[in-house]
């Protein structure tokens, strides 16, 4: 269970396609969507004003994530179709590892559980 909530970290670095977040959509989503794959081995995604930074991702399953949540209150990072569900409290940092042969390549919506419907994203995940 432990290796699996690692393994989110890496999922965050992916996406590739549109997404949202608290802060509302924009006119073009793709101009939003980011590739962390060349950040390194660790790529980080921030949880701020109850959205995800970027909201929309693609990472490498061989890499590994940090998520930092800036706000006051209790987040999640849940990959829907997986086993990435994260909670993550008020102004702390969750490290994880690559999550190759976790979570297949594949795109995935990214969500808050506690803040449906606005917190949400898309992230791709690529070998």
């Amino acid at each position: 269970m432990t290796r699996l909530i690692l393994v989110l970290g890496v999922l965050l670095t992916v996406a590739g396609t549109a997404c949202s977040n608290g802060g509302g959509g924009a006119a073009d989503p793709s101009a939003r969507c980011v590739d962390l794959t060349a950040e390194g081995d660790t790529f980080t995604v921030r949880m701020a004003d109850n959205g995800f930074v970027p909201s929309c991702f693609t990472a490498s399953t061989s890499q590994a994530i940090r998520v930092v949540n800036e706000d006051g209150g209790l987040h999640s990072f849940t990959l829907e179709g997986t086993p990435i569900d994260v909670d993550i409290a008020g102004h702390e940092t969750f490290e994880g590892e690559p999550v190759t042969g976790v979570v297949a390549p594949g795109t995935y919506q990214l969500i808050c559980k506690y803040h449906l419907p606005g917190m949400t994203g898309e992230v791709t995940v690529v070998d």
